[in-house]
């Protein structure tokens, strides 16, 4: 009987705490959505520090807050509607690819777009003149006195 109630108890224990070791662990793509949530979202108390990076009080409160709505089954939308609404905008990293916003988005590539234009405009221009200076110095004929310095060099070169 003895045998029995040990196994019995042995038994219910495990299953007791394989029951905590299964409710406490979020999966591996809970664990991602979770980190990839709270890393896009700004600390509300610190300078540059996404929620994720913070140990500030609401940083540690928004991480938990995003962690709870993702075991209740909240989409990854949702969950930012959530803290821009009661955050505003702001608190997202990085801003949404619409309205005025998207000026933001497109305006570093506009104006690389830009840069490579005016050195491609530039260049061209700065060959074009060297061509035509190169052009004109070779057009301009030789005086008598500088045909017979060359004709003298060309000498002394052979002779040597």
């Amino acid at each position: 009987m003895k045998f029995y109630l040990r196994n019995l108890g042995g038994a219910l224990m495990g299953i007791f705490f394989w029951t905590l070791a299964v409710q406490s662990q979020d999966t591996l793509e809970q664990q991602g959505r979770i980190k990839a949530l709270v890393d896009e979202l700004r600390c509300p108390t610190c300078q540059g520090l996404s929620v994720k990076d913070s140990e500030a009080g609401f940083s540690v409160s928004i991480r938990n807050k995003a962690e709870e709505m993702v075991r209740q089954g909240y989409s990854d939308d949702e969950i930012r509607g959530f803290f821009v609404k009661r955050y505003g905008e702001w608190i997202l990293r990085a801003p949404p690819k619409e309205g005025f916003n998207l000026i933001l988005w497109a305006l570093p590539g506009a104006a690389i777009l830009f840069g490579l234009w005016m050195v491609f405009t530039k260049s061209r221009r700065w060959v074009e003149i060297e061509g035509k200076e190169v052009k004109q110095e070779l057009s301009r004929t030789l005086s008598e006195e500088e045909e017979n310095l060359v004709r003298q060099d060309l000498e002394r070169f052979r002779q040597s």
